[in-house]
C-alpha cells in the first residue's frame, strides 16, 4: 500500500470557482509548484463529452473567474508591473488578453447577467502588505485599533478603494465609488440596474464590526441598506432573485459576538422585510471545515434557480448539506459525507459541485435536482489515485462525561511497524468555532503514512452543531472542551485495541495549540506534544493580537479591565500552569503571526525551559498564522517533518 507523503502536496490538485457557459463547466484548478515554492492555478473546463480544455495558465494566481457573454474573465498578474489586472479569453478560441492597465491591483470582479458590463474593484496603498526591509525605512503612524491583519500585514489607514464599471466592447472603465475601505462585490440584477455588495456599516468605527448588505442603483446612484433591521449583523453573501423582487442573504445578527450561528435570510424588496429562514435549524450556512487543502474558493453559498426557488449550502455535524427552497420552506437535496468547496447552477435543473472527502482529495460531480442522481464529471487527481491509497478513516460517536454527544474520526495508520501497537496522535482543531469533518486533510494523511493513527473530534465550541453547542465554550475554556477531547481519545483507545496506550501524543494549532498547551499543564498522559501558533497568555494577547482586544472579550466573557478580568485571563492561560509541564514539548510558530503573535510561544518556551522540562522552539520565517494551510510550501513540508521527527524521538 502506497500512502500519501508530504510531497503529495506538489502532486495533488483541487478545483474551485465553478461557472457554467457554452455547454461547459469552467473551474479554477489549484496546485503547488515545488520548484518555485509557490501556489499556482489554471482555468479549465469540462463539457458533457468529458472534453477538458485549458483556458489560462502560467505564473501567478488566476482568480475571480467570471463569465460575460462569449468571454471568460479573470484576474491575474501583469508580467511587467506585477500588479493584478483583468484578463479575458473567448470561448471560441484565442489567447488570454489583458483588459485593464490599472496602476493598482484589481481585487474583486463580477459580471452582469447578460455580459454587457463588469464591475471590478481596485486597491491603492502605499504600505507593503508584508514585512520588508529597507536601507531607509519609513515610520508608520497608527491612530486606529485595527492596525494589522494576519495573513496580509499592516493595515493602511490611507488606502483608497475604487470600484469601476467596465464595458467589454469599448474596453472603457468608469469609476462608480471611491472609498477608504474595501467592499465585497456580490451580484448584479438581471435587468443590469442594481449592484449588490457587502460593506462595513461604520467603516471608521473600529468598535463596530457590522458588515451589511447594500444595493446601489446605477440610474439614480441611490444606495439602500438591505440589512438595516440588523445593524450589528455580519453578512458575507447575497443574491438577487431574477426579477429583483427578493434577495437572499447569508450571515448572522451577531447577537453573540464571534460565535453566532450563520443563518439564511430572505429580504422582500416591496415590503423591505428581512426574515431569518433557518433560525430553528441546527446547521450553519456555509461549511468551512478545519483542513489544509481547500484553495481559492469563491465563498458563494447561495443562488436563485428561478424567481420562486433558491439553492443554498450548509454545514451539519462535520459535513456539507445542500438545499432547495421557496419562501420560508426548504428541503435537503444532498447529504453525503463530503465538503462542498464550490458550486455552479447548470441548465435543466442540474448543479455542479466541487467536493472533498476523507478519501477523495477533490472531485467535480453533477447532481440532477429532479432525481437527486449524482454523476462524476472530473477528478483532477485520477492519475495520482491510481498510484496512491488514502488512509482509511472511520467515523465514531461518543459522549462526554456530562452526556453531550460528539463526533469523532479515527484515521488508521498506513503500514504501521507493529499492527498491534500503533502510536496514536490526538489532534485538536483551531477556532474554537471551527469543525473537523468529512474533507481531505493532507497533514493527517501524511502522519498516517508515517505510521501514526490520528484521532480528531469536535468538542463543544465547534460549529455545524447548532447555537447551544457552539456557545458552550464561552467563558469556559479549558473545562468541558478539554474533557471532550480527552473523552474522544479514551473512546478510540477503548474501541480500537490496536492503539498503543503507552504512545499517546497530542497536537494542535491556534485554539488547538491552546488545548495542547493546556493539556500538558493538566495531565502527564502524553508521551510528547506539539503546540503550534498557540494562545498561551490571554493577558498579553489582549493587546498584541490583531483581534485580541475583542476576541478575548467574546471568548472569555469579560474584558481584561472588568472586575476580576485580570485574574480570569490568567486562570485561563496555559502559561499559568507551565511549571506543571512534564511532557516533552515541541513549540512551532510563524514569525509573522499577527493572530497569535510569536511572543505567546516565546513566553511558554521560556517558562517550560526554565522549569527544566524537555522542549524545543522552532520559528518559521515569513509565516503568518495560517502557515499550515497557505504558508510557503517549503515551510509547510519542513513543519511536517519537524512534527514527525519530534514524535519519532519520543517513542
Amino acid at each position: 500500500m502506497t500512502g500519501i507523503t508530504a510531497n503529495g502536496l506538489f502532486q495533488l490538485k483541487s478545483t474551485s470557482q465553478l461557472a457554467y457557459a457554452d455547454g461547459k463547466v469552467f473551474f479554477v484548478e489549484n496546485s503547488v509548484d515545488e520548484k518555485n515554492n509557490a501556489y499556482e492555478t489554471e482555468i479549465k473546463s469540462i463539457d458533457e463529452t468529458g472534453l477538458i480544455q485549458t483556458w489560462a495558465n502560467g505564473k501567478g494566481i488566476n482568480s475571480n473567474l467570471t463569465v460575460a457573454g462569449d468571454d471568460l474573465y479573470f484576474t491575474a498578474n501583469d508580467i511587467k508591473t506585477k500588479k493584478t489586472q483583468l484578463f479575458s479569453v473567448n470561448f471560441h478560441g484565442g489567447v488570454a488578453k489583458q483588459q485593464t492597465f490599472e496602476k493598482t491591483n484589481v481585487i474583486d470582479l463580477i459580471a452582469s447577467p447578460d455580459g454587457s458590463f463588469l464591475i471590478y474593484q481596485t486597491k491603492q496603498s502605499e504600505i507593503d502588505s508584508k514585512f520588508k526591509t529597507s536601507d531607509f525605512p519609513n515610520t508608520r503612524e497608527i491612530t486606529r485599533l485595527v492596525s494589522r491583519l494576519d495573513g496580509s500585514g499592516w493595515f493602511d489607514e490611507k488606502a483608497v478603494y475604487r470600484t469601476f464599471k467596465f464595458d467589454p466592447n469599448s474596453q472603457a472603465s468608469v469609476q462608480i465609488f471611491e472609498k477608504d475601505h474595501m467592499i465585497s462585490l456580490l451580484d448584479l440584477s438581471q435587468d443590469n440596474q442594481q449592484l449588490l455588495y457587502a460593506e462595513s456599516n461604520q467603516p471608521n468605527n473600529d468598535l463596530d464590526f457590522g458588515e451589511g448588505i447594500y444595493t446601489y442603483h446605477f440610474a439614480n446612484k441611490g444606495q439602500i441598506f438591505i440589512s438595516s433591521s440588523l445593524p450589528t449583523g455580519q453578512f458575507f453573501d447575497a443574491r438577487f432573485s431574477p426579477d429583483a423582487g427578493k434577495i437572499l442573504l447569508a450571515g448572522s445578527d451577531e447577537h453573540l459576538t464571534n460565535n453566532t450561528k450563520q443563518e439564511l435570510y430572505l429580504y422582500e424588496t416591496a415590503s423591505q422585510n428581512l426574515t431569518n429562514i433557518t433560525q430553528r435549524a441546527d446547521f450553519d450556512i456555509d461549511c468551512h471545515l478545519a483542513a489544509d487543502f481547500e484553495q481559492q474558493s469563491s465563498g458563494r453559498v447561495l443562488a436563485w434557480i428561478d424567481n420562486a426557488n433558491y439553492f443554498f449550502t450548509a454545514g451539519y455535524h462535520g459535513h456539507s448539506q445542500a438545499f432547495t427552497g421557496s419562501g420560508t420552506q426548504f428541503r435537503i437535496i444532498y447529504n453525503e459525507k463530503t465538503q462542498i468547496y464550490d458550486f455552479a447552477l447548470l441548465p435543466n435543473a442540474q448543479i455542479a459541485f466541487s467536493l472533498s472527502a476523507q478519501n477523495k482529495a477533490n472531485e467535480i460531480i453533477k447532481l440532477d435536482l429532479k432525481t437527486n442522481t449524482p454523476f462524476k464529471l472530473y477528478n483532477p487527481n485520477l492519475k495520482f489515485e491510481r498510484e496512491h491509497d488514502y488512509a482509511q478513516t472511520e467515523h465514531f460517536n461518543f459522549q462526554s462525561e456530562d452526556g453531550w454527544a460528539h463526533d469523532g474520526w479515527y484515521m488508521h495508520a498506513v503500514n504501521p511497524k507493529d499492527a498491534h501497537n500503533v502510536p496514536v496522535l490526538l489532534y485538536v482543531h483551531g477556532g474554537p468555532h471551527g469543525a473537523y469533518g468529512e474533507t481531505f486533510f493532507h497533514e493527517f494523511q501524511v502522519h498516517a503514512d508515517h505510521g501514526y493513527a490520528v484521532v480528531f473530534v469536535n468538542p463543544r465550541g465547534s460549529t455545524t452543531y447548532g447555537q447551544e453547542f457552539e456557545s458552550a465554550v464561552i467563558g469556559h475554556y479549558g473545562e468541558k472542551d478539554f474533557s471532550d477531547v480527552i473523552a474522544g481519545l479514551d473512546y478510540a483507545l477503548d474501541h480500537f485495541p490496536e492503539l498503543d496506550r503507552k504512545r499517546q501524543y497530542i497536537a494542535g494549532g491556534s485554539y488547538g495549540g491552546f488545548m495542547t498547551s493546556w493539556a500538558v499543564g493538566h495531565t502527564n498522559r502524553f508521551a510528547a506534544a506539539v503546540t503550534q501558533r498557540s494562545v498561551i497568555n490571554w493577558i498579553s494577547m489582549w493587546g498584541t493580537s490583531d483581534i485580541g482586544w475583542f476576541f478575548n472579550v467574546s471568548e472569555l466573557g469579560l474584558d481584561l479591565y472588568d472586575k476580576g478580568g485580570l485574574e480570569e485571563y490568567w486562570r485561563r492561560s496555559p502559561l499559568a500552569y507551565a511549571k506543571n509541564v512534564k511532557t516533552p514539548l515541541l513549540i512551532q510558530h510563524g514569525e509573522w503571526d499577527m493572530r497569535c503573535p510569536i511572543e505567546q510561544s516565546e513566553q511558554f518556551y521560556t517558562a517550560v525551559k526554565q522549569n527544566g522540562n524537555e522542549t524545543k522552539f522552532i520559528r518559521y520565517p515569513q509565516s503568518f498564522h495560517g502557515i499550515s494551510r497557505s504558508g510557503l510550501p517549503s515551510l509547510r513540508l519542513k513543519r511536517l517533518a519537524d512534527i514527525e521527527a519530534w514524535l519519532d524521538s519520543h517513542e
